[in-house]
């Protein structure tokens, strides 16, 4: 993408392209009266905030931005939505306004009440997988279960019973309602509060009513305990661990004694959990068992109950994790069937969108078999009834399902200007009549629809556009732009636009995309270090094509980017695959190539480098400064992953395999590799009781260091586990600026 010079880096074309949105919105929507209202609301309003860091120290810039940013109204979100009864009008929120919509005039005019505010907020960290995640603490919060571990009680849905998990064990005791409900008479009458005993006999590595930390960092299976939704029987795991390895971290390491947390964590090719099921039926307290696979080697996630109880599904997959199979099991004798089965010469997804309609058989469900995530119609006999959605372009997700007219809206990054911009589309729910709605080459968020389906307002933007909302009929006809962003409250910033790039990755046809922000003194004629905000990994994405006014960061005196490499998501199978079996090799590549590309511009300083990350971030960090010494200079690596043979087997095998199976591709991306290579500045940063990304990948990076006699710096948090707090934020920016030499 090419930018001109000016002040503000604006895109003329696109500058042009708003002018012109606003000039068919007066049109559209009244003209004169519209223009009128809003000048009169314009001389109620505050004059725009004029940003002024002169004078302040790098420490008070950053602060500046970042409060400024907090408030900072810019318009264009139609926030606080609320559609008339009779579907005529619509009323909504806007720079701290409330407007209503007629769509029968099509006249726009204010009216009283609270209105949203809608903040252009700070840059948006890159979703990552559960690894890039910060750890919650060791015990449950907000009704939630700690990072990696199941709730310990389930409510019955009648409110009669609840399950427990204690001790290894599941037990039901009484609930706060005592009283017959329709189909489950067993829950009415006065009862004895003694708990009553499901299974006996569980302990720490063969329990029941609880799974492990494994499955639930990387399966997110949150509980481990289903009622069925009559609740007349409850379904439950049965966890063996007895060939896992045990784990051991040394906690307590500021109190006067250590002691010891185990974990059964099994790493690559190493024994698994066996994971089964049973189900207790609560009138005749009997257990039927589920009907598991011979070999052992599935994983058992994702149970749930069918919508109407008469089954439980689950999803199961192979150790290498490229067969899926939905299941459905009889909850009286154990019995299995297939559903669905998804396969792909990679890595499958592990849960896929399953999502049923109204009669509970019928269900949409997302599919990659031809490369791109689609939609399909299935239902529970196992039936494809409809393909409906064959696109050589990704599905973002579903808007909604309008069973009354039979269509279904979706969101799709079919845009060919870009594949970052999500459009809207519907299509009939036999798969006819597939139509994108919205037109726009920009990325389509926040989309509303009305209750009768016949209307919609979608929010479009840029990384280097404010956003503006239009309202369109489900025909995709546009109707008229209900409000636009005030440049005036961000031009009195004085600061560079925020600019998305691309580049071509090294087979000279993929484009990688990354966003590029700039501090509020930038002067094209200088230079400045570059520093790269990295994660990176597995099905994250990190860039989206979304205005958000700056990163407050660049105030230390940085050029930051973010830049998507190849093995992140939204781009369709071949490029989030691109990495499989050899994680740290082609998106460790992109990241230095994207380096090269942005270190061709004047007003970058190729020489002066650095990068920052945690987790897959941690890791990418150590390894470009390990892997590129001539590219990265500086890298501070929060809880990086120093060899994939210590991380766990479910993430790990998904994309690398075993190391008895690919030797090779585990030896490409340890950065226990090339700790020779050390030249520039690294930090690496650890929490010490860190049961997700142990201290040993730092241990072993160290050792190696040493050894090759090759300086460093390490900063260890006794008390933290993966998600370091404290004066981490600190340290992580003062060693960037010291070695990157500014300030």
């Amino acid at each position: 993408m090419t930018t001109n010079t000016n002040r503000h880096w604006i895109n003329p074309m696109r500058t042009a392209s708003i002018a012109g949105a606003a000039a068919l919105s007066l049109s559209l929507l009244g003209g004169p009266l519209l223009a009128s209202t809003m000048q009169q609301q314009a001389q109620r309003d505050p004059q725009p905030e004029v940003i002024q860091v002169t004078g302040l120290t790098p420490e008070q810039k950053v602060q500046r931005i970042a409060g400024a940013m907090n408030r900072l109204v810019v318009g264009g979100r139609a926030t606080g939505i609320a559609w008339s009864d009779d579907g005529t009008s619509v009323t909504f929120s806007s720079a701290r306004k409330r407007l209503k919509f007629d769509m029968t005039t099509k006249s726009l005019t204010p009216v009283e009440g609270e209105a949203d505010a809608d903040e252009a907020g700070p840059p948006q960290r890159g979703g990552g997988n559960r690894a890039a995640r910060g750890g919650q603490g060791q015990g449950q919060r907000g009704g939630m279960p700690a990072r990696g571990r199941q709730r310990e009680r389930e409510v019955s849905p009648d409110g009669a019973w609840v399950a427990v998990c204690k001790d290894w064990n599941v037990s039901i005791e009484p609930g706060e309602r005592i009283e017959a409900v329709a189909g489950n008479e067993a829950a009415a009458g006065p009862r004895d509060a003694t708990p009553v005993p499901i299974t006996t006999g569980g302990n720490r590595k063969f329990r029941y009513g609880t799974a492990s930390w494994v499955y639930g960092e990387e399966l997110d299976q949150r509980d481990a305990m289903w009622w069925a939704p009559d609740s007349s029987k409850l379904a439950f795991y049965e966890f063996d661990e007895r060939e896992v390895p045990d784990h051991f971290i040394t906690a307590g390491l500021t109190d006067l004694h250590t002691k010891v947390l185990t974990e059964g964590y099994p790493k690559p090719g190493e024994p698994n959990p066996i994971a089964n099921i049973q189900i207790y039926d609560v009138a005749t307290k009997k257990i039927a068992r589920i009907e598991s696979p011979s070999d052992g080697e599935w994983y058992t996630y994702n149970v749930r109950w069918s919508p109407d109880g008469k089954s439980l599904l689950f999803n199961r997959t192979n150790r290498h994790q490229d067969e899926l199979h939905v299941m459905a099991a009889d909850p009286a004798t154990g019995a299995t069937r297939i559903i669905v089965t998804e396969k792909q010469k990679t890595w499958q997804g592990n849960s896929p969108l399953m999502r049923f309609l109204e009669d509970g058989q019928r269900f949409i469900w997302e599919s990659e078999k031809n490369g791109w995530k689609n939609y399909e119609l299935r239902d529970l006999s196992g039936k494809l009834l409809a393909t409906l959605t064959n696109n050589e372009y990704p599905v973002a997700g579903i808007t909604r399902v309008d069973e009354g007219h039979n269509v279904l809206f979706y969101t799709a990054y079919s845009e060919k200007t870009c594949p970052l911009n999500a459009q809207l589309h519907r299509v009939n729910l036999d798969g006819t009549g597939e139509k994108r709605l919205t037109g726009d080459p920009l990325n389509h968020t926040a989309i509303e629809l009305s209750p009768d389906g016949k209307w919609f307002i979608a929010t479009a933007e840029a990384v280097d556009i404010m956003p503006s909302s239009a309202i369109y009929s489900t025909s995709g006809e546009r109707l008229g732009t209900l409000c636009e962003s005030d440049r005036s409250s961000f031009d009195g910033w004085h600061m560079p636009m925020p600019e998305l790039f691309s580049f071509k990755a090294d087979d000279g046809v993929t484009d990688i995309y990354g966003v590029l922000y700039k501090p509020s003194d930038f002067d094209p004629e200088k230079k400045y270090p570059l520093l790269i905000d990295v994660y990176g990994g597995p099905e994250s994405q990190g860039v989206r094509n979304r205005f958000t006014a700056a990163n407050p960061s660049c105030e230390y005196g940085f050029l930051i980017a973010k830049i998507d490499n190849r093995g992140t998501v939204g781009r369709g199978k071949a490029f989030e695959s691109a990495t499989y079996m050899r994680l740290g090799d082609k998106d460790m590549k992109d990241q230095a190539d994207g380096v090269r590309f942005l270190a061709k511009r004047p007003y970058v300083d190729g020489t002066r480098v650095g990068i920052f990350g945690h987790s897959y971030g941690g890791y990418m960090s150590a390894l470009a400064v390990l892997k590129f010494p001539d590219v990265f200079q500086v890298a501070v690596a929060g809880a990086p992953v120093t060899d994939w043979k210590n991380y766990d087997t479910i993430y790990t095998e998904r994309y690398m395999r075993t190391p008895q199976e690919n030797a090779d591709g585990y030896e490409v991306g340890s950065c226990l590799k090339y700790a020779e290579n050390l030249k520039g500045h690294l930090l690496i940063v650890h929490g010490m009781v860190d049961d997700n990304v142990h201290p040993n990948n730092t241990w072993q990076l160290v050792d190696l260091l040493q050894k090759a006699d090759k300086p460093f710096d390490m900063m260890f948090y006794p008390t933290y586990d993966h998600g370091v707090a404290g004066n981490y934020n600190q340290v992580r920016w003062r060693y960037l600026r010291e070695h990157l030499g500014v300030n």
